[in-house]
């Protein structure tokens, strides 16, 4: 299994009243996220499936990489990744699918807590900005130490 991580693209400050799942992409996220899934393409053909948080700003984030795929009908909401999710959620989660390329639509700290969880047997400092990809691989089903980060490419790069 390929797991892909991507953290939502740049969304609003907080600012209340707002809840912070309310919290949208600015326009500045969205080219973001689009020129960078546009450049993922080169080195990620398609996913089977992609999941996202139930906050709209990975909603969003999700949707837009979905179209640059063309995929817009392989789009899943999981609650149990919401911000917060731990690695064992993510597991679960995982574990009712059954597909080879899955991307997540996730936040942060969570993202890289996921990395250091699946690649290492001690805490990983991991950077993951707005908009980043990550790859793990598993030979297998996703379980805690058993994957191989395989790139973590920010989203400037594209």
């Amino acid at each position: 299994m390929n797991l892909f991580l991507i953290r939502h693209s740049i969304s609003e400050k907080a600012n209340p009243p707002k809840k912070d799942f309310e919290r949208e992409l600015t326009s500045e996220g969205v080219e973001l996220i689009r020129n960078a899934a546009d450049g993922w393409k080169k080195i990620v053909p398609s996913f089977d499936l992609i999941i996202y948080s139930p906050y709209l700003r990975a909603e969003q984030t999700a949707k837009i990489i979905g179209n640059v795929y063309n995929i817009p009908d392989k789009l899943s909401k999981e609650n149990n990744i919401a911000a917060g999710c731990s690695t064992g959620m993510l597991i679960d989660t995982l574990s009712i699918y059954d597909f080879e390329n899955i991307a997540v639509v996730g936040h942060q700290p969570d993202l890289s807590h996921h990395i250091s969880n699946f690649c290492s047997q001690n805490s990983l400092s991991i950077s993951f900005a707005p908009g980043a990809i990550a790859k793990i691989s598993f030979s297998g089903i996703a379980k805690f130490g058993n994957g191989r980060l395989e790139f973590l490419i920010p989203a400037e790069a594209y």
